[in-house]
């Protein structure tokens, strides 16, 4: 938290330090000094709460602010320079106004007076900041509540300033002599419990070092400038005798703390390093395990990972060693360039078995470069393995320019930095599938989209014919595709058709596929014309692996007949008196040959239709459907649910089959699309009578 600058003259220990400052200068400026006992006690009263305000208030200012160390010395050593020149300038400021600024006048004046005041208020406001400034550094990083030992030195010094011009002069001046040695003592025993000095680096405490040498001597320069032969003493003595002893034992306070700040920091010097470095594994650590979580791009991470090797291995560069379609390249190098990284690799990669390595190991890079014939900038390696899925997917490599071993704690450091850093990647390597695996998703979810809007949304609707058709997609979409279209008033076209592939590519295709249909049927009548022509299009829009399987009819209500192609999908089969019946045309499917061979190769069928007739289209996502084991639901199964149900009516029929085929493959998922339409002739139609029997035009799409 940063110091609010407005809450600390805003506070109410403020308010009342100003009210007994404004009340301590009146009475200073209206009573002459006097040493009568009464004049004495009501002066060193003021003193007392006065400083006690400027305590309180500094005290709060300090709790609502972050605390630097070094910064708080820093101002602590700017104020004693500051306290020094205001004492080595003192008599030649004061001579402007004195003749001797320590001499008692009659009438000294009201300026004369006015600035004495000042001068001594802010000498004590400086004290006293210093006062709570240490106060702060005693308390700071510590661990254990050692409020008793400061608020006991504490009170010694008030009971060493108060007692000071009261007994010094009588043969009680002992108990006086007795505060100020115990205060002094408390100072050393205080000054020795320093904590934070634990947590600086060594640069910091390299630095401080040399602060806490200038600090020392300007508080021991001005611990004597407030001596008794002082100028700046002499004012304060005048004052208040009891404010002088305080800033007194203030400075000395401060000469005695940073003589042994001096020291301890000295013999923190030979472990500054150590702890630097734990301090850096902690926080290493500490900072990617928050990174573990968080989503990354895969090289980001890895050049993160070998940021902080470096740094935790006391190593001059890292390189992550990574496989990667059955080859190992180098990713994230820091400190090293891509050539000397890859020699490198062949050094480790030889003498180390990847799929067996379970822990940091080391290697020396002179022990082979007469091999190789290499000049390589680096002479020590630790290799770490990384692991994703239980398996070795890469090695940490950490080097060293100099022949300098790396020792245990290197070791630990890398091995624990490496788990850390196996579990991110690991994490990474799962993020980027999940993310693959989104992606995926929503591209089925278009196809689902696309395949959706090709299909019909309802059936067309004639008295003198069922029809009922079922559409199950599978979880991956497929490439089914059914549709009707109404010709003329007497004829309707159908057409099932079978994309080969999955996804939304195959989607793509029956849009296409419906679009052709659908321009075709309104120009042409012919089942075989309209695969030709069909074919002929796709042939040059289509890959050489994709091809699409279709069978094309047309049902003519006054003539009572069903023309069939087929290009190359399953047989349609026709129910009539209790034998199912293959029709099974000529044709090769759409989009594999040419034009010519293909019209060849196609044979169209007239089917007389009788009553009761039952015509079943269908996809392969029936027939092979799979049971527990591995069964498919089969043709000569599906034929004789058809022949059972022959006498109920088209819907009743489809739901019939899906049940059965529901039933059958409940042990095994749905790997492919489920596509039926079934249509089922009932009579001839008056033509004259409705409109050939057309209830409801097919909704354009």
């Amino acid at each position: 938290m940063k110091p609010d600058k407005k809450y600390i003259f805003d506070s109410f220990q403020f308010k009342l330090f100003l009210v007994s400052a404004g009340i301590l200068t009146l009475f200073k400026l209206l009573f002459d000094s006097s040493d009568a006992l009464i004049y004495l006690l009501v002066n060193d009263l003021l003193v007392l709460i006065t400083i006690t305000f400027l305590f309180l208030s500094a005290v709060v200012y300090f709790l609502n602010r972050r605390t630097v160390p070094l910064s708080l010395i820093m101002n602590i050593g700017i104020i004693s320079a500051f306290i020094f020149l205001l004492i080595a300038f003192s008599d030649s400021f004061f001579a402007l106004f004195f003749e001797k600024a320590y001499d008692k006048i009659a009438n000294p004046g009201l300026a004369a007076s006015v600035i004495s005041i000042i001068y001594v208020f802010l000498i004590t406001w400086f004290a006293v900041y210093i006062f709570v400034a240490l106060r702060h550094l005693f308390f700071l990083r510590q661990s254990k509540n050692l409020s008793v030992y400061f608020n006991t030195m504490l009170a010694f010094f008030v009971l060493a300033a108060v007692t000071r011009h009261y007994l010094e002069s009588t043969d009680l001046s002992f108990i006086n002599d007795t505060f100020l040695m115990i205060s002094v003592l408390l100072m050393f025993i205080n000054s020795i419990r320093i904590s934070w000095i634990a947590f600086l680096t060594k640069k910091e405490k390299v630095g401080l070092l040399f602060l806490s040498i200038i600090i020392f001597v300007l508080f021991v320069l001005n611990a004597s400038g407030t001596g008794n032969t002082a100028t700046t003493s002499k004012l304060l003595y005048s004052f208040s005798p009891t404010l002088n002893v305080f800033v007194s034992l203030t400075l000395i306070y401060g000469a005695v703390y940073f003589g042994v700040l001096f020291f301890t920091t000295l013999f923190h010097l030979p472990t500054a390093e150590a702890f630097d470095r734990k301090a850096e594994e902690v926080s290493s650590l500490q900072y990617f395990s928050k990174l573990i979580t968080q989503v990354l791009d895969f090289k980001e991470l890895a050049q993160t990972v070998t940021d902080i090797t470096v740094r935790l291995g006391n190593a001059d560069s890292s390189w992550i060693i990574w496989k990667e379609n059955g080859d190992y390249i180098s990713l994230a190098n820091k400190n090293i360039g891509y050539v000397d990284s890859e020699a490198i690799n062949k050094i480790v990669l030889k003498n180390i078995d990847i799929n067996k390595i379970s822990e940091t190991t080391f290697l020396s890079v002179n022990d082979f470069e007469d091999k190789l014939k290499m000049n390589l900038p680096l002479k020590r390696l630790a290799v770490s393995p990384l692991k994703a899925h239980a398996q070795v997917k890469g090695l940490l490599i950490a080097g060293r320019k100099s022949d300098n071993k790396f020792g245990e704690e290197d070791k630990d450091a890398i091995d624990t930095f490496s788990d850390y850093a196996s579990v991110a990647i690991e994490n990474s390597t799962l993020l980027e599938e999940s993310i693959e695996k989104e992606r995926l998703e929503k591209e089925l979810d278009v196809a689902r989209e696309i395949q959706r809007r090709i299909l019909p949304p309802e059936n067309p609707r004639y008295t003198g014919l069922e029809i009922s058709s079922v559409f199950i997609p599978a979880f991956e979409v497929g490439g089914d595709y059914y549709d009707f279209f109404e010709i003329s008033d007497t004829k309707l076209g159908f057409v099932i058709a079978d994309v080969s592939g999955k996804g939304i590519s195959a989607a793509f295709i029956m849009a296409e596929v419906k679009g052709i249909f659908q321009s075709l049927s309104k120009i042409i009548q012919s089942p075989a014309e309209i695969l030709i022509k069909a074919n002929e299009t796709l042939k040059c829009t289509l890959d050489s692996k994709t091809f699409v399987s279709a069978v094309y009819g047309l049902i003519d209500f006054e003539d009572e007949t069903l023309q069939l192609s087929r290009a190359g999908h399953l047989p349609v089969l026709l129910l009539r008196d209790k034998e199912p019946q293959r029709i099974k045309p000529a044709g090769l499917a759409l989009g594999l040959t040419e034009t010519e061979y293909f019209k060849n190769n196609l044979e169209q069928v007239t089917i007389n239709l009788k009553k009761d007739d039952t015509i079943v289209l269908y996809t392969d996502g029936i027939t092979e459907a799979k049971n527990e084991r591995l069964e498919d639901f089969g043709e000569e199964y599906f034929a004789n649910i058809l022949m059972s149900n022959l006498n109920n009516k088209a819907d009743e029929i489809s739901k019939k089959v899906i049940s059965e085929v529901t039933v059958f493959s409940k042990e095994h998922s749905q790997y492919d699309d489920i596509t039926l339409v079934i249509l089922k002739w009932k009579q001839k139609i008056n033509i004259d009578g409705d409109k050939h029997g057309r209830i409801q035009h097919i909704s354009c799409k």
